[in-house]
């Protein structure tokens, strides 16, 4: 999907597209075709119920009473098909929009977490908020409005050429003097509906404007203050034992009161829509009779067919009332659309990272690091990384930074590096992400559970001291927040005995861990991955095992044997 540079319209319409092209399309248009008949059958069987209402009240005027139980079975039998028809509808309408949304969800994930975007998108796209409610609700709204507006226009259209037939011959001609002449309308009513219409449109547009930006807005605010109640209960170990209730309680009701207030000013500006709304389609219930009066009391029209004058009338008026009446609906799905669009041209933007080529081992040259404002953090003519290295430094210098650039996830650099191939490498950073799965899915990630046997798992957390797990592997359970930082970061070091990469990189992966418990599991790493480049990245111990070290002073990569 690619979005940027063009205009809004044709955003819309690079977002819609694609899965009509799909290798879904077929089902995907047998669907829609088979939607779009039954609304037109939808029309057609009002237009029927239209004539039926005419016949009925001229019946009634005549008293033509034998007709009566037939015109009322006409009426049931047109009732049931028309449910009929609107439940096949209905159901193949949800059918449509589920497997469109699941497609444009698969769409955006694959956009979002591919090439290491989740990363750069956190970095780099401060405007793009909250993508995970972007692809969860914004998605299932778009989807879900776009049909319902589409199909709903479509018959409205529909609707339109079928009724202003009727409504034109119904109108008859009017005539009347006006400034010395004498005026013929014909087919008068639709171009009063028409003109009455144009009026509504206009004042809505006028009033309601705002309600745009203001749903986009409520979007954001209603998304921050669910993520900051979500990162509260994530961290709420760390929050209760810093005692910092009172500061997150005070950052909730800010982020809510952001909610309330643009609550207030959308709340206002829905009330003067709904008001004029209300008072426009109040005011077209009784308008048809109101001109259509005249005919009536001069008896060129009938009791019968001034209903059905005043059921046409509405119905066309409805038909180019569409945008009044659908106003908020629109103003409501740009906003996500903007927000959908918005999240996809800021994933198309993102700084490349793909300058990597491919080598033996890590090497650079003519390497400079700088952070998102392009401040230079370290730089360094040349290197390569030997068997087991040690990157060591001051606090703050940029140790992690460069992990991130070896890591392949930092795109602020300039000069030329070389790695072995991915899935040689295995990067445990200070962080390390303990899904919610069995214990055995822990340690295998990001392999299947079932590329280790329980055996292997079961050894692999014996040989890093989390004996007390290996009964566990099949449990799920939130290990992020279950599991000290030391025993998370011997999970880590289990799961890389496991793995055994040919490349392994230890970013503070020790920090948590006892420096007696530290130095024993560095050398049982050595002892099982024989085969193995350990690069780590410390920042005080500094092991005499190792070969090389790396000194970040002021801002340069100094190698020291």
């Amino acid at each position: 999907m690619q979005l940027n540079n063009l205009p809004f319209r044709k955003q819309v319409w690079s977002l819609i597209t694609p899965y009509w092209r799909s290798s879904e399309k077929w089902i995907a248009w047998s669907l829609l075709l088979v939607v779009v008949a039954l609304n037109y059958l939808t029309v057609e069987i009002a237009v029927f119920y239209s004539n039926w209402n005419r016949e009925f009240f001229n019946l009634m005027q005549d008293k033509a009473w034998q007709l009566f139980w037939p015109m009322l079975g006409q009426f049931v039998l047109l009732m049931l098909v028309f449910m009929l028809v609107d439940l096949v509808e209905e159901y193949l309408r949800r059918t449509l929009r589920i497997r469109w949304r699941r497609w444009l969800t698969y769409a955006f994930i694959e956009q979002w977490m591919k090439d290491n975007n989740i990363y750069r998108h956190q970095l780099c796209s401060k405007d793009s908020d909250n993508p995970d409610q972007r692809i969860t609700e914004d998605i299932k709204t778009f989807c879900d409005m776009t049909l319902s507006m589409g199909l709903g226009l479509l018959r409205t259209v529909t609707s339109l050429f079928s009724f202003i037939v009727i409504l034109w011959g119904l109108s008859g001609i009017l005539e009347f003097e006006f400034a010395g002449e004498q005026w013929h309308i014909p087919g008068y009513m639709v171009w009063v509906a028409i003109v009455y219409s144009v009026i509504g449109t206009w004042l809505t547009h006028k009033v309601a404007r705002n309600l745009i930006p203001l749903n986009f807005n409520q979007e954001k605010v209603e998304a921050d203050f669910r993520f900051h109640l979500m990162r509260v209960r994530e961290h709420g170990e760390s929050v209760v034992i810093q005692q910092g209730e009172q500061v997150e309680k005070k950052r909730a009701r800010q982020l809510f009161g952001r909610i309330f207030d643009n609550w207030q000013q959308l709340t206002m500006m829905k009330m003067r829509y709904n008001a004029l709304n209300s008072a426009y389609n109040e005011v077209a219930r009784i308008f048809p009779y109101l001109v259509a009066a005249p005919r009536m009391m001069t008896g060129a029209l009938q009791l019968g067919d001034m209903m059905q004058t005043a059921t046409g009338f509405y119905r066309v008026q409805e038909a180019f009332s569409w945008f009044v009446d659908s106003y908020e609906e629109v103003a409501q799905w740009r906003a996500v659309t903007n927000r959908l669009i918005t999240f996809s041209v800021n994933l198309e933007q993102l700084p490349d990272v793909t300058r990597f080529t491919e080598s033996e081992q890590p090497q650079w040259q003519a390497l400079t690091l700088h952070d998102p404002q392009q401040a230079p953090l370290l730089q360094s003519d040349a290197g390569t990384l030997a068997k087991h290295t040690m990157l060591v430094g001051a606090s703050g210098a940029g140790k992690s930074t460069f992990f991130k650039l070896l890591a392949g996830i930092w795109p602020y650099f300039n000069g030329h590096i070389s790695m072995p191939k991915k899935d040689l490498c295995m990067f445990i950073p200070q962080r390390p992400y303990l899904a919610y799965a069995s214990l055995q899915q822990v340690l295998c990630y990001p392999a299947n559970s079932d590329k280790y046997s329980a055996n292997q798992c079961q050894q692999a957390l014996a040989d890093v001291g989390l004996n007390g797990l290996a009964d566990e592997l099949d449990k799920i359970d939130h290990w992020q927040a279950r599991l000290s930082g030391g025993e998370a970061q011997k999970l880590m070091l289990a799961r890389a005995l496991l793995h055994q990469p040919k490349w392994l990189f230890l970013d503070e992966s020790f920090s948590a861990i006892d420096k007696t418990a530290a130095a024993s599991l560095y050398q049982l790493l050595k002892l099982r991955m024989p085969e193995s480049h350990i690069i780590e990245i410390n920042h005080h111990q500094q092991r005499q095992s190792m070969a090389k070290q790396l000194q970040l002073r002021d801002g340069n990569l100094v190698v020291e044997n």
